[in-house]
């Protein structure tokens, strides 16, 4: 049996698109009420009809507590897979197989699920009965798995609504408030680091930022993500033009994971606005050398944290402009052929 689990509040605008885009594709919705005060059950009802099975949890500003109640709920349904679909969130399976068939070809017991754009990829289906469990009271991350028990499952994809510039505030400020006092009583985990650093940055607070970048990197856990913080570093430091620093962040990052191509593009384009020309041109060639369109960047094993653009065409861009400011016209024409023919490799997956 498969069943889709959904925690939601006040959430009757959206629930419907969110159901009915797995309710075909799964035995049982389980619904988890963490405290609707709208029709939002009443929609539920109207898309998953039979199938639904609704749940409740008082809700405690705990997203790993609710997540870890709707896994129990699936377990106690009978389910031999549970899988997690936000209210925000649509799931989105390819023609060619259902997810059963897909789910009857795995022997993973965690799979991830990629994000439609490619970005990044996140737990999002569970084999039953299971030991893993969510930990975090906001951006939760699965525990208790191992590598080779997880893999990006093929030909699945969810796509996520965007939210206006007031709704995301208000989340980000939330999870800084969580974030700060997490973070106080885990200060040796790095991932709470790197989120409390992605929130601040979110919220335009740079300086906050970068010290908890830097401090997720410095404690050398997860090396993609060590190496990410260091970008995402870089990115508040070139919002602040302190370029040379940028530049320097990305040198850092790219020491813990120097497959990560992303970092020499952004040093390349640092160093670019540094007028170190040089510098930008041998940035951007390393970045290209690891990056999808014309590298190895395929070759190295990925969960998530990348930018699609800086695998592709952005290095070329930078060489474009560099070679321009140089006036090295033949070469500004060749990164620029480059450059489109990477964008449209990218733009055609």
């Amino acid at each position: 049996m498969i069943v889709s689990t959904t925690l939601t509040g006040s959430n009757a605008d959206i629930i419907r698109d969110a159901l009915a885009s797995v309710v075909d594709q799964v035995d049982r919705c389980i619904v988890i009420d963490t405290g609707a005060a709208d029709n939002t059950l009443e929609v539920a009802r109207e898309v998953a009809g039979d199938k639904l099975l609704v749940k409740e949890f008082p809700w405690r500003n705990d997203f790993a507590a609710a997540r870890n109640f709707a896994l129990e709920a699936a377990a106690d349904a009978g389910a031999r897979w549970a899988v997690t679909l936000d209210t925000d969130e649509r799931l989105v399976v390819a023609a060619d197989a259902t997810l059963r068939e897909r789910l009857a070809r795995t022997k993973a017991k965690v799979l991830l699920v990629a994000q439609a754009d490619g970005s990044y990829a996140k737990e999002r289906i569970v084999r039953l009965p299971t030991k893993v469990r969510w930990n975090g009271p906001t951006h939760e991350a699965l525990l208790g798995q191992r590598s080779a028990e997880s893999e990006v499952l093929q030909g699945v994809q969810f796509e996520e609504l965007p939210k206006d510039a007031r709704t995301l505030r208000r989340k980000f400020e939330r999870d800084v408030e969580i974030l700060r006092s997490h973070v106080q009583e885990n200060p040796e985990d790095p991932r709470w680091h790197y989120y409390l650093g992605a929130s601040l940055h979110d919220l335009c607070r740079y300086e906050e930022a970068i010290e908890a970048f830097r401090a997720c990197a410095e404690l050398r856990g997860w090396a993609e993500e060590g190496a990410w913080a260091c970008f995402r570093a870089a990115q508040c430091l070139s919002e602040l033009k302190r370029w040379a620093e940028a530049v320097d962040m990305c040198a850092q990052g790219l020491a813990i994971r120097p497959a990560t191509a992303e970092l020499a593009w952004l040093a390349g384009w640092a160093s670019f606005n540094a007028r170190r020309y040089e510098d930008a041109i041998a940035w951007s060639n390393m970045a290209v050398v690891n990056g999808f369109y014309d590298g190895a960047g395929q070759a190295f094993a990925r969960v998530g944290f990348r930018d699609t653009k800086a695998l592709y065409e952005g290095p070329y861009e930078v060489l474009r402009w560099t070679f321009d400011r140089l006036g090295n016209d033949a070469a500004a024409k060749e990164a620029g052929r480059e450059f489109a023919a990477a964008k449209k490799l990218r733009e055609g997956k």
